[in-house]
């Protein structure tokens, strides 16, 4: 290799920290939506359906025969981790998906669209091999002609809102303008694009890969919500917490957006116009998330402050006040109790999304801190002060290596090396052997908060057999609307870094290092090793269903390789 092949892999393994890290593109030709929309509600399903020459077999995707179904779907693979809809009315619900043939229901919600599209991704539960590349087609293909659709009907959805706004009527003179059933008993139907929207996002980010597509969606969503006074949503009434997960979701999901897509975010965090309460138990991941995005804008004004060699005295004033922030929101975190008032059953519905979101609140403040202390703690290696010795590329033809390494197209990298020399300039309030301890204990935190994510119920899905089950010899079900899948990253690329340093520190001469502290560090990268690879079984389990999401665990697979068995 050559003499700079270690500064190739240091600032490769910094693409971790850019937008969309790893994330792979799956495009679908608008031409071929009409044709796949024929195929699912076409006018042959009787003819389909009573085929005598059919065989009793599974339907390949998982579809359902009614709202009432969908809703019910909702509840058990999207609400735990996305609850953007109120409570369920039952406390134990199960998916009813079709056992086999074309549906004979079609939606007509932008909402149960939107929410027919995520579920159609996970494999129906007869499916004995999901990664089928012709069974990723279909799914995808459904999955996308529901997006679609979902789409079209929120742009109708939006000239009678407009309409409705324009002659001064209220929003309950607009639900009777839309002339449609509510998907949700309670949720108005205006109401159900702004849902749509966020969910969409979703979608354009895990199963598309799609960024930009991605953050369209979230502010279209934050927007629409404004649009009907929701951020401003006071009144005690039947549809007030509705109105609030809504607006807080959408809200949390542009804050994500903006995050992962490495901008600012198009409004204010802390606009004094949003004064909708918050739901019960949701304030901690609402601040969670604001400074989530705090610390990364924080992480790109000081990249582009050593790029343009700027004035750099903000830098320690800023980093003191977020990681106090931070420490602060921690520390309730771990105290805050679960919202038992939600959730009379230990096995409810309410009972496993209380808990997730405590959890999603305390991983995202972990990533805050990361973000927050990277280049302080591996400002060593990034400035070149320590040398990093190079790391030969596996040359077996069936290595993940022959893959590209880069992990992002990041405008914001730092791609002139030299550049990283003005990292000893500037004045950090935290030493790097203090920052790299802070990313230490912050990755494993969130990989063993990763690790113990719930999973879905899988005893809800009645088609289900003995085998279809978490770790089990059959199919796994996959949890859904990877909100945190940019936190793993981060805690990957803290991992990494800090596994290249312990090497760095195995190369020194052996008068400088005792054979304890060579043991020591090879516990120590191993312990990293193990870490790394939970990571990885975090995103494989999203990668069932979110096709982009593989791409991110590919490409880590391809880092922990590198850096480990090279």
């Amino acid at each position: 290799m050559s003499p700079t092949s270690g500064d190739e892999w240091v600032h490769q393994l910094g693409g971790l920290c850019g937008p969309g890290a790893g994330l792979r593109s799956v495009e679908m030709p608008f031409a071929e939506i009409d044709s796949i929309f024929d195929s699912i509600f076409g006018s042959n399903v009787d003819e389909i359906h009573h085929n005598p020459n059919s065989k009793s077999v599974s339907n390949p995707v998982r579809l359902y025969g009614s709202n009432e179904d969908i809703l019910d779907a909702y509840y058990v693979f999207i609400h735990p981790y996305f609850p953007i809809l109120p409570p369920s009315e039952h406390q134990l619900v199960s998916s009813r998906p079709l056992a086999r043939g074309p549906p004979t229901f079609e939606p007509t919600s932008p909402l149960s669209l939107a929410i027919s599209a995520i579920l159609s991704l996970i494999p129906h539960p007869n499916e004995r091999k999901p990664k089928t590349t012709e069974y990723l087609k279909r799914r995808r293909e459904y999955a996308h002609c529901f997006a679609q659709t979902a789409l079209g009907v929120i742009e109708k959805d939006y000239e009678l809102l407009s309409m409705s706004q324009n002659s001064q009527t209220g929003l309950a003179d607009t639900t009777r303008a839309f002339e449609r059933a509510p998907f949700h008993p309670k949720l108005e139907v205006p109401l159900e694009g702004v849902v749509a929207l966020s969910m969409l996002s979703i979608y354009e980010y895990a199963q598309r890969g799609n960024i930009d597509d991605m953050l369209q969606r979230a502010n279209q969503a934050l927007a629409l919500a404004m649009s009907m006074a929701l951020h401003e949503a006071v009144e005690e009434e039947q549809y007030a917490d509705s109105k609030r997960r809504v607006w807080w979701m959408t809200y949390m999901m542009a804050c994500q957006a903006a995050a992962i897509s490495g901008t600012s975010p198009v409004f204010d965090l802390y606009d004094p116009w949003f004064v909708t309460p918050y739901p019960e138990g949701w304030k901690l991941v609402v601040e969670a998330q604001q400074v989530l995005v705090e610390s990364a804008v924080f992480a790109s004004d000081l990249d582009r402050t050593m790029q343009e060699a700027d004035d750099a005295s903000w830098v320690s004033k800023r980093m003191e006040e977020l990681d106090m922030q931070i420490s602060s929101l921690l520390f309730l975190s771990r105290d805050a109790p679960l919202v038992s008032q939600m959730a009379p059953q230990p096995e409810s519905v309410e009972r496993m999304t209380s808990k997730t979101m405590r959890d999603f609140a305390e991983i995202k403040l972990h990533t805050a801190r990361i973000k927050l202390h990277r280049l302080s703690a591996f400002q060593d290696i990034l400035s070149g002060s320590i040398r990093h010795p190079d790391v030969s590329i596996p040359t077996d033809t069936n290595s993940r290596m022959d893959m590209p390494l880069e992990m992002s197209s990041d405008p914001r990298s730092v791609e002139d090396l030299s550049l990283m020399s003005q990292i000893h300039k500037l004045q950090m309030p935290f030493t790097s052997e203090e920052s790299s301890k802070i990313c230490l204990h912050a990755a494993l935190n969130i990989v063993t908060l990763l690790d113990n994510l719930l999973y879905p119920n899988h005893t809800s899905d009645i088609l289900a057999n003995t085998q279809y089950a978490r770790g089990g010899c059959g199919s796994e079900l996959p949890r859904t609307m990877p909100t945190v899948v940019c936190c793993g990253v981060q805690s990957s690329y803290a991992l990494l870094m800090l596994g290249l340093k312990a090497r760095v520190i195995q190369h020194t001469t052996p008068d400088d290092i005792n054979v304890l502290d060579t043991t020591s560090l090879s516990d120590f990268r191993n312990e990293l090793y193990h870490n790394l690879r939970l990571i990885v079984k975090f995103l494989e389990n999203y990668s069932i269903a979110f096709e982009a999401i593989q791409g991110i665990s590919d490409k880590l697979n391809q880092a922990i390789d590198r850096e480990f068995l090279a």
